[in-house]
């Protein structure tokens, strides 16, 4: 998630799009479980109907395990832009500045992933001179990693009883999973960002001849990923690594391939004032998101059972709000609030917050 502050000279519209677009689709996911009760408790209940059960299953297909990828790849992009500028002291502050707000966030939700991103965000600065083919080999072995975590363990390769590896598996999958995808898109951010590939056109045109090939893949590998995961594999079978070795070329292809729509169709609207009001999300991504998360808590919490389709109509509602009063705060300020906070803090001054008067 690129949600550092980006000095707007060297702002691109169509980015700030990408990050408004994985900031809708990750609102989208997480309203599944600021819930009461969750989707997926709801949907496995005797209410539940058949548009239930298909908005559920579109939402796995097409948002789980894709757009906090996006999230991941921004986020080590916007990191490479700031070390391309900064120093290694100013990096690992800005990264305890983020972890404190994170903090702050876990007090109204859970499952906030500001303090992980901080966290692995210290972590890519030993990278930082790496090689791209590097990084590219960091992230495949870390896109593997839980299938190969999940193989060895079914092999019985672990002194522990089966039993009791299998409980730990079964537990740790996801988080792992999490983990190692987050940091595997951090490390391509990283690589990518030092070039500023996403601004390069001729790079973006050259990419773009994948983008059916990326699409197919993903479709088509999400698609197999749900029907491993309808048939409830037990955590140290052949369908369990079966299906985290689909996910593992799935969903970073999916996600690869929104990013491509988003910024060639940013790119090339003919209607720039909807492209403005996007992009104005983006650039106030971090603000944003910790809204979405205490609207989630403190009013869709309370609203009582949601079912999917209905959730998609309030994430819309929620995010069309954002949509207005982003574009609203930015076209009087330079930074959205918690963005300014987050600059003030890392530079140890009072940003200008007010935009120059012309």
């Amino acid at each position: 998630m690129a949600i550092g502050p980006t000095p707007p000279a060297q702002r691109d519209a169509a980015i700030d799009c990408l990050r408004g677009v994985a900031l809708f689709g990750v609102l989208v996911e997480n309203l599944q479980h600021f819930a009461v009760p969750g989707y997926a408790e709801l949907v496995a209940g005797p209410s539940a109907g058949a548009a239930d059960r298909l908005g559920l299953g579109a939402l796995r297909m097409l948002c789980d395990n894709k757009v906090y990828l996006l999230f991941a790849f921004l986020f080590g992009y916007g990191i490479a832009l700031q070390m391309l500028r900064g120093f290694a002291a100013l990096h690992l502050w800005r990264m305890a500045c983020l972890f404190l707000i994170g903090l702050a966030n876990l007090l109204v939700w859970s499952g906030d992933i500001l303090t992980t991103y901080a966290v692995l965000g210290c972590l890519l600065l030993p990278l930082r001179r790496r090689s791209d083919a590097a990084l590219a080999r960091l992230a495949a072995g870390l896109l593997v990693a839980p299938a190969l975590l999940v193989a060895v363990s079914a092999a019985g390769a672990l002194p522990w009883p089966r039993g009791e590896v299998e409980a730990a598996v079964a537990r740790l999958v996801y988080p792992v999973r999490q983990t190692c995808f987050s940091f595997a898109m951090f490390a391509l951010g990283l690589a990518a960002g030092r070039r500023r590939l996403l601004s390069d056109a001729g790079w973006l045109a050259r990419a773009g001849r994948s983008l059916p090939l990326a699409l197919a893949t993903g479709l088509a590998g999400n698609l197999a990923f749900a029907a491993i995961e309808a048939t409830a594999p037990r955590p140290l079978s052949g369908e369990a690594v079966a299906r985290e070795a689909t996910l593992a070329v799935a969903a970073p292809a999916l996600a690869f391939a929104y990013a491509l729509f988003v910024l060639r169709w940013a790119r090339r609207a003919r209607r720039p004032a909807a492209v403005a009001r996007l992009a104005a999300v983006g650039r106030a991504t971090l603000s944003n998101y910790l809204a979405q998360s205490a609207i989630g808590t403190g009013i869709v919490a309370r609203l009582g059972p949601i079912h999917p389709p209905a959730g998609l109509l309030i994430a819309l509602v929620v995010f069309g709000a954002q949509l207005w009063a982003s574009a609203l705060w930015l076209a009087r300020f330079r930074f959205g609030p918690v963005e300014w906070l987050w600059r003030s803090l890392a530079y140890g001054r009072r940003e200008p917050l007010r935009q120059a008067l012309p």
